[in-house]
């Protein structure tokens, strides 16, 4: 249970894997306490959490596209957001879009505001995608106690 609250924080912060970490919780949920949730449970949490990495990437690069980028712009904001991973919240929250800029600016040769404009796309993603993630989350709550303990 405590893992599931903190994925469900987690949903909205960036430096904790939320759903992964509620994917985890009710797993070990059913392996401790078989009788109360079904594997079909478990199963939607696991492909829950692989599809909102999958959205949250997706989200990242849509946005940075609408807001202009160019191809060096996406893949420096998918690029920045995977190295942001290793500089803790900072890096979660600047990494997609330093990659965009830099992708635009550096590799592309589009003016600086052109390039500006493309990373604040990518961060605009970075929020979207965590506002779906933390719906996620809260469909998976609402899952899991209409398992637990309803059903």
């Amino acid at each position: 249970m405590l893992l599931l609250v903190a994925g469900f924080l987690g949903a909205f912060l960036p430096i904790i894997p939320g759903l992964p970490l509620m994917a985890l919780g009710v797993w070990l949920h059913k392996l401790l306490l078989p009788e109360v949730l079904s594997w079909w449970t478990v199963g939607l949490f696991i492909f829950t959490a692989i599809l909102a990495y999958g959205l949250d990437i997706a989200a990242t690069a849509f946005t940075a596209r609408w807001a202009g980028a160019g191809r060096a712009g996406v893949w420096g904001a998918l690029l920045g957001g995977f190295l942001g991973l290793f500089f803790a919240l900072p890096g979660l929250l600047l990494g997609p879009f330093l990659g965009a800029l830099a992708g635009e600016w550096l590799i592309a040769r589009r003016p600086f505001s052109e390039s500006l404009k493309s990373g604040a796309g990518a961060a605009l993603g970075l929020l979207v995608g965590g506002l779906g993630k933390g719906l996620l989350g809260f469909f998976l709550v609402l899952v899991f106690l209409l398992d637990a303990f309803i059903l």
